[in-house]
């Protein structure tokens, strides 16, 4: 009996392992994706605040301007909630209601106009 409670015991430690071993791989993965989000975040924030000096200085706009832009922007989908959502148009060649999530009107094929198109 001592014998076979061994091996058991020996093969439900060798499947833990397995287990923690994948959990801890998981995590390495999740981490390395969260630091390369992470940079990819400060590039971005760095090419904003590069666009908007940019405008500010060159073109006479204010804090105020890209306020309201912002805000005008977020309730394109309805909601203002500090998040880019799709909104429904007019397909501008068939009429017909149109996502832009998509940057082909699903209906016609027709490509939708690239300000409203989310990337």
């Amino acid at each position: 009996m001592s014998l076979g409670w061994d091996v058991l015991q020996h093969f439900q430690i060798d499947k833990a392992r397995s287990v923690a071993d994948l959990a801890s791989s998981k995590v390495d993965g999740l981490i390395a994706r969260k630091d390369h989000t992470k940079q990819e975040l400060e590039e971005l924030t760095l090419a904003c605040q590069a666009m908007w000096e940019l405008l500010r200085d060159h073109l006479g706009f204010t804090d105020e301007h890209l306020k309201a832009k912002i805000l005008a922007i977020d309730a394109r989908d309805g909601v203002v909630d500090g998040k880019l959502g799709a909104e429904l148009i007019d397909c501008p060649h068939c009429g017909q209601k149109a996502s832009t999530t998509k940057p082909n009107c699903v209906y016609c094929g027709h490509r939708l106009p690239s300000s409203y198109v989310m990337k």
